[in-house]
């Protein structure tokens, strides 16, 4: 009986969250409403192993570049597998 009560919260907060997030998706129409810095800024993005930029920032900085923007990546790593 927790578990549906757990599950009835947990669909009532992503729903919530999903129209939130909907919504001001809505009322932002360009960069500058979305508060985006302009073309020809600068944007770096700084990871902790080789492959980062493609597993989990590949859309941010795929935006990033469809805006115009110049993007450095800064890869802090040895090199070496574990």
């Amino acid at each position: 009986m927790e578990l549906v009560g757990f599950l009835c919260v947990a669909v009532a907060v992503l729903t919530w969250g999903f129209l939130r997030v909907w919504n001001s998706a809505e009322r932002m129409r360009s960069p500058e409403q979305a508060g985006l810095p302009g073309a020809g800024s600068r944007a770096l993005v700084v990871i902790a192993h080789p492959d980062d930029e493609a597993m989990f920032f590949a859309p941010t900085m795929l935006g990033l570049a469809r805006l115009e923007q110049q993007v450095s990546l800064l890869c802090f790593s040895s090199g070496r597998r574990l």
